[in-house]
């Protein structure tokens, strides 16, 4: 089966369904064209699926022989981002546009889903190449976590056990024709922040009667840079970013109130994630009765868990795409510092992640992720296709035992592990009976 062959004989499939996706954008949670276009073309494919409240499509196609051999789960996201895109990329004019004001696909998930399609597009062809099964997951929700507890919950509650999970994200720091296979941590985790900050308001002539909240949070900001450098080893990452801040109404007016969201992200969660959590915390409550401010948690998560890639995945992964595509292509970037729902599937099942590069500067693509400007080189989807058909046909193939890397608890005891409370992970299965 020539698979490198195939994936250039459906690239133009590909290509129409990223731009289709493209210029039909939806944001986190409100995905609901994008998944009655993904869930025809499964139809018209004859691939079974169901669609999972909240959760997003899961498809599966068997081989010849229903019901043994090992199973395979290929992923990707769907959703698109509060972006402004801007008409050209970095040097020229975009091949297609988004048609929604203020959304954008400006991660590369709508380059995920054409080429998950373009998988599905030839398996579904070659059945009889198939010696097991493979699960197609089309994820709600990505960018914020909204949509992998209730995939978790539907698989849990319905048996679902896939031997191996396998994604690909496009990176915009990787050169085009590009597959970064990192061995270990190859995204960081995050734990998400959103802070409001009570003072006293006030006419802004007279700061001396008025408890400026703006004053704490300049002192917070500051000390939480400090407590970066200070309070983490350098030999472990963590970057704090801090993406909103509200407070306000009229220059002359001293606010009441202020509020403050970001993110943190870091590889070690329980060395490093933990620790400054309570460390951030502590400054936050300190900093803010010194300036006599009152603080209000409005949501504060706990660090959840890197992308980290099995060894024995990660080398058979670099292993069968490299044969397919040249081994040179096949390169091992430094991790990258977003993070990723895929860790929730890899924590419970051994698997991959790997990176496809669409950095070409004489396409004008290459502006980095969430960027008004940040464009998709289509020539490699095709690669895209390439590395998820050999890594899932080869796999079933081979003697590969991944029982003994994977989670041996329940689902809701890895929830207990994040600080997931008990109403919110039954909210996951009752949310998946509507």
């Amino acid at each position: 089966m020539q698979i490198t062959t195939l994936a250039k004989e459906v690239q133009p499939y590909v290509v129409e369904m990223r731009r289709y996706f493209h210029q039909h954008p939806e944001l986190s949670n409100r995905e609901d064209k994008t998944i009655q276009r993904i869930a025809q073309e499964l139809t018209d494919m004859d691939i079974p699926y169901e669609e999972i409240p909240k959760g997003g499509i899961l498809a599966t196609i068997q081989g010849l022989d229903p019901g043994k051999g090992k199973t395979v789960l290929l992923r990707a996201d769907i959703d698109a981002l509060p972006v402004q895109e801007q008409p050209c990329n970095l040097s020229q004019p975009r091949v297609c546009q988004s048609q929604e004001d203020g959304v954008m696909h400006a991660c590369g998930h709508d380059g995920h889903i054409a080429m998950l399609l373009g998988a599905a597009k030839i398996l579904s062809s070659h059945r009889e190449a198939i010696h097991g099964t493979v699960l197609l997951l089309f994820e709600r929700g990505e960018e914020n976590g909204g949509g992998i507890g209730y995939i978790l919950a539907y698989m849990d509650r319905h048996g679902i056990r896939p031997d191996t999970v396998y994604g690909t994200h496009m990176s915009a720091s990787l050169e085009s024709g590009k597959v970064g296979v990192i061995t270990g941590g190859a995204a960081s985790t995050a734990m998400g922040f959103d802070i409001t900050l009570h003072g006293r308001g006030g006419h802004g002539s007279r700061p001396d009667l008025a408890v400026n909240p703006v004053d704490c949070f300049v002192a917070i900001y500051n000390g939480l840079q400090a407590a970066r450098l200070t309070k983490v080893t350098p030999f472990a990452p963590l970057t704090l970013s801090i993406g909103l801040v509200e407070a306000g109404t009229a220059k002359n007016i001293i606010p009441s109130d202020l509020r403050f969201a970001g993110t943190v992200r870091l590889f070690d969660r329980e060395k490093v994630g933990l620790p400054f959590r309570e460390e951030m915390r502590r400054l936050v409550d300190s900093t803010a009765a010194a300036y006599g401010c009152t603080v209000t948690y409005n949501s504060f998560t706990q660090p959840g868990f890197p992308v980290d890639n099995d060894p024995v995945c990660a080398a058979f992964a670099r292993q069968v795409i490299g044969a397919e595509i040249g081994e040179d292509a096949i390169c091992q970037p430094e991790p990258w510092m977003a993070s990723e729902s895929f860790s929730q599937l890899q924590k419970m099942w051994s698997g991959v992640f790997v990176y496809l590069g669409v950095n070409n500067p004489e396409k004008g693509t290459g502006a980095d992720h969430h960027n008004e400007y940040f464009d998709l080189d289509e020539d490699v989807l095709a690669l895209g296709v390439t590395g998820a058909v050999a890594y899932a046909l080869q796999f079933l193939d081979s003697g590969i035992d991944t029982l003994g890397s994977q989670w041996k608890g329940t689902l809701p005891e890895l929830y207990d592990t994040r600080g997931v409370d008990g109403a919110t992970a039954q909210s996951y299965y009752d949310g998946i009976q509507l």
